[in-house]
């Protein structure tokens, strides 16, 4: 989401819930207690054959956000943070852990152990080495970082410990297999410099292919290629990255040859760049989902009003108004190549007839009149859900608003009606379940500030999911958790909104699934 507005403690906590995921054809499984060896990547400082280009110029939004902060702590900034830092591990397109900085890791005494590549350096000279790994989680942890949205990801995480120069354990209160996906979006700062104050925040030093070169806050960030990057050598000398916030500038600065990658494109600038010669589309299912939710006063307060509006949705079609061949529809809070995913929400659960019912059995007098209330990003969407939600007796009125009023506590407080909230946020490019189960299902639900009334019994199954060690008994677990938050339905779950891209002549890529612009997947034509 772009915001403009300054975030007050409250938006800052409820953002940092605002966590979904890739898809891929196949279910991913989360990682096993046993020892995982990752192989080792081949192509450690190999020098790559293809063509090269001085310069790749990225216009885009969802990525950079609103740009107003590079500290690679903060998740609004997932570009240019991963072209200058690497994790641990990453995610390949099959949905499966894949090497990084790590060479391996094993769920040891309760705790995951890591061991780190050996003859790596970061951009300034300092050492790759446990102390990294440990300082990067120990400062994350620390009150000097108190509003990072990576907090959610350590969640049970009392420390770490050094085993050897390469190897360090994550030591958390009770087992936790679900902690090692979250190694795939921590960036590894260096030791060194995290001693030295607030200097990582704007002075980046990462392991990456690419070293900041300049910054104009808000609006562009430039980056150079690394000189002794322990990788693949990446196709471009520089990167440009540009925080574009209107579409249709976006589409100007592509057709004219000022950019060569376009994202987040609605259907209109589809149709546009696919009448240009020269220009392609390309997409992938995106990690954030649109899902909706409440104020749980009157007549929201009433389980079965909530239920309604969940079988009253058709969620098929309102992904196809909106995204046409790539459209995802969510049948899951987690699209099929995350950990956890259970097809708990079918499209066949659509059913008018039954909504319309469950609102007479309600006892609250219909048309009902309701506001819903939306931030101007997922306004295309709010207006095909107010007509659906229409045919089955709820009148509910568009109240445009910025993030930060719209999740503002004291406006709960001070309404004397409930209204439905829609979102596109989520962001869980790990693509592991037990973030939003605990985002939207426990102690810390943003929905518990909205009057949810949490179920006890759903808070000991998320806990038990977490430290169930067989992948079979977590998928059952998942199903009754999800199936137990379908009875009165206080989150919707609606679709996943694809990565769209529009690419320039002079480059040839095709995402991978993953939810990020890989460097060294793009050709140079």
């Amino acid at each position: 989401m772009v915001f403009s507005h300054k975030r007050n403690r409250w938006t800052t906590a409820c953002m940092a819930l605002l966590l979904v995921v890739l898809t891929a054809c196949t279910q991913q499984p989360a990682a096993q207690p046993a020892t995982t060896a990752v192989p080792q990547q081949s192509d450690k400082g190999a020098v790559s054959t293809d063509k090269t280009k001085d310069q790749l110029v990225i216009v885009q939004t969802n990525e950079t956000r609103d740009f107003t902060t590079i500290d690679p702590y903060q998740k609004d900034i997932t570009l240019p943070r991963t072209l200058i830092f690497d994790t641990l591990l990453v995610r390949g397109q099959d949905g499966k852990l894949a090497p990084s900085l790590a060479e391996s890791y094993e769920f040891k005494d309760n705790n995951w152990r890591i061991k780190v590549k050996k003859g790596i350096t970061f951009h300034n000279g300092d050492t790759l080495n446990a102390q990294s790994v440990k300082a990067t989680i120990d400062k994350l942890m620390s009150a000097e970082v108190p509003k990072s949205t990576f907090k959610t990801l350590l969640d049970g995480v009392t420390g770490t410990n050094i085993v050897d120069e390469y190897t360090v354990d994550i030591i958390t209160s009770s087992p936790n297999y679900a902690l090692i996906n979250f190694m795939v979006d921590l960036p590894i700062l260096s030791a060194k410099q995290l001693a030295n104050g607030d200097e990582y925040k704007t002075q980046l030093v990462g392991t990456g292919p690419y070293v900041l070169s300049d910054w104009k806050r808000g609006e562009v960030a430039t980056l150079k290629e690394a000189p002794n990057y322990w990788g693949k050598r990446p196709p471009f000398k520089s990167v440009v990255i540009k925080n574009v916030t209107d579409e249709a500038t976006r589409m100007a600065e592509l057709l004219s040859g000022n950019a060569d990658i376009a994202s987040d494109l609605s259907s209109t600038s589809i149709k546009r760049v696919q009448g240009q010669s020269g220009y392609q589309i390309v997409s992938e299912p995106g990690f954030r989902v649109t899902w909706q939710s409440y104020f749980f006063k009157a007549p929201f307060d009433n389980a079965k009003v909530r239920e309604a509006l969940y079988y009253g949705i058709d969620k098929g079609t309102l992904a196809k108004n909106m995204y046409g061949e790539f459209a995802l529809p969510a049948v899951a809070p987690v699209t099929k190549a995350g950990s956890g995913f259970v097809e708990a929400y079918p499209l066949s659960d659509y059913n008018p007839e039954k909504a319309k019912s469950l609102l007479a059995e309600s006892g609250v007098a219909t048309p009902i009149s309701v506001n819903l209330d939306v931030t101007q990003r997922d306004i295309d969407t709010a207006q095909v859900l107010q007509a659906q939600l229409k045919k089955i007796g709820i009148e509910a009125k568009i109240n445009l608003m910025e993030i930060g009023p719209m999740l503002d506590p004291k406006r709960y407080e001070q309404s004397n009606a409930g209204s439905i909230l829609l979102f596109s946020g989520y962001d869980n490019p790990d693509r592991e379940l037990y973030r939003i189960l605990v985002a939207a299902f426990s102690q810390k639900s943003l929905y518990k500030t909205f009057g949810y009334q949490l179920d006890s019994q759903v808070e000991q199954w998320i806990k038990d999911y977490a430290a169930e060690p067989d992948e079979k008994k977590r998928l059952a677990l998942s199903k009754q958790i999800l199936d137990k938050s379908k009875q009165g339905s206080p989150v919707n779950w609606l679709m996943f909104p694809p990565n769209i891209y529009g690419l320039s002549s002079n480059i040839d890529w095709k995402p991978d699934g993953t939810g990020r612009i890989d460097i060294h997947q793009i050709k140079v034509k």
